[in-house]
């Protein structure tokens, strides 16, 4: 098994310690450490898999007997700083497909989740998909002309929010910060900046009753009811993370059998989604994270450990 992550990632340690415990052998690296820490040699064979290693400075896998692959939280490749910038950009582009080619090249090995298949988990992407495996999206706009964005709010009620459509950390010029979701008030509606590149709205949901964080593990759901107090933690509770209630909670039938079919059509194993749940019992998925975290939920943390640890495991799908 490879475990491909950061130096320093807690929530793939809560993993590992379990694989050690049960004396499931893996190679933990970081993308990271190729070529300065890790070496790879690879050699076709007649009937078209590959023999050879990948060698790290304690440990090295053999690519005919890699199972699986965790593809948790790695970072991009590394190269001497001596390199100027274009050997950079064709070391790391020849890294890149020799390294991701070959690991992905055996069709029995199971990936949690493929690099492709997170990349392709965009807020479009997931939100369609949702939409077509029946679950209940918010109504939604994507655009780059505000006065599309007026007309989309007056038909929501007057009630809209703004997302970020990929991460919400940003940095630039010695600043770092998250960009939450955030209401959009009438004068904004026009904002010419909204021009300058896509934007998502969606009508806000102003009866929510509490959110949904669900875990999904080859197959296995685990949801926790999340409720924050009054205050900014209400429209998104990622910023009032240290007073949020967390309670365990099933889910109707019809979001669990859409959450099975959203997930088998974006090629996932793993991911964690976010759902509202307004005052009328309506649950509207709103996000689908393909390598989400999960570890700071005590009531689902040692559960979803374990079902991790089985998927991984059982490797060979």
């Amino acid at each position: 098994m490879l475990v491909l992550t950061r130096a320093r990632d807690e929530t793939a340690d809560y993993v590992l310690r379990e694989l050690n415990r049960r004396g499931v052998p893996f190679m933990r690296t970081d993308v990271a450490d190729f070529p300065l820490r890790t070496a790879l040699s690879a050699e076709l064979r007649p009937e078209g898999s590959w023999r050879g290693a990948l060698t790290g400075a304690s440990r090295a896998l053999a690519l005919e007997g890699l199972r699986a692959v965790w593809w948790r939280k790695p970072t991009p490749f590394g190269f001497p700083s001596s390199m100027s910038g274009p050997e950079r950009a064709f070391a790391e582009s020849q890294a890149r497909r020799a390294v991701g080619g070959i690991l992905g090249s055996s069709p029995e090995v199971l990936w949690v989740n493929r690099p492709e298949a997170i990349a392709d988990c965009t807020k479009p992407r997931q939100l369609s998909a949702a939409a077509a495996a029946g679950l209940t999206v918010p109504e939604t706009l994507i655009t780059n002309r505000p006065g599309d964005v007026a007309e989309f709010a007056e038909r929501c009620g007057g009630r809209v929010v703004t997302k970020s459509l990929g991460s919400i950390r940003y940095s630039g010029e010695g600043k770092n910060g998250r960009l939450y979701t955030s209401q959009v008030p009438p004068h904004r509606w026009n904002d010419p900046r909204i021009s300058l590149t896509a934007h998502l709205f969606q009508r806000e949901i102003t009866d929510k009753a509490y959110e949904i964080r669900v875990a999904a593990v080859d197959g296995r759901l685990f949801p926790v009811v999340i409720r924050a107090p009054e205050g900014p933690g209400r429209l998104d509770w990622r910023r009032d993370i240290d007073n949020l209630n967390y309670t365990s909670t099933t889910l109707p039938t019809a979001v669990e059998e859409g959450i099975h079919t959203l997930l088998h059509s974006l090629g996932l194993v793993f991911a964690t989604l976010d759902i509202i749940v307004d005052t009328q019992n309506v649950h509207y998925l709103v996000d689908v994270n393909a390598n989400g975290q999960w570890g700071w939920i005590d009531q689902t943390h040692e559960p979803i450990i374990h079902a991790l640890a089985d998927l991984l495991e059982k490797g060979t799908r």
